[in-house]
């Protein structure tokens, strides 16, 4: 049986990415690492 790739519905967007229960706590971390980088130290 040959595997069938199916496209994405949402360009831009991997719904692999969005499953919480795979990746628990790295969007709230990654979110708050990118906000430490870019914001200006005193």
């Amino acid at each position: 049986m040959e595997k069938q790739i199916v496209q994405n519905p949402f360009p831009g967007m991997n719904p692999y990415l969005e499953q919480a229960e795979l990746w628990h706590q790295v969007h709230n971390k990654l979110i708050v690492a990118v906000a430490d980088e870019i914001t200006p130290a005193n």
